[in-house]
């Protein structure tokens, strides 16, 4: 709160919130749920993608990036 306060006045001062040891940061950044039904979904018109076909997550950019570009 002092923190906070020093910036609404106008103080020069770092605003240390979020830690930079990733391993501090809690919480479900990036996890599947673990029920499937849960699991978020990707519609797309490509013939590429079939609709029993489970993508990992560093694939939707590709999937994305392809869709943009026109390829």
């Amino acid at each position: 709160m002092l923190q906070l306060l020093k910036k609404k006045l106008g103080f020069r001062m770092l605003m240390d919130v979020v830690p930079l040891d990733a391993s501090l940061v809690k919480g479900s950044h990036g996890c599947r749920p673990s029920e499937q039904a849960d699991w978020p979904v990707l519609i797309s018109k490509s013939a590429q993608l079939t609709a029993d076909k489970t993508l990992d997550s560093t694939d939707v950019y590709g999937v994305l990036r392809s869709h943009v570009a026109g390829n």
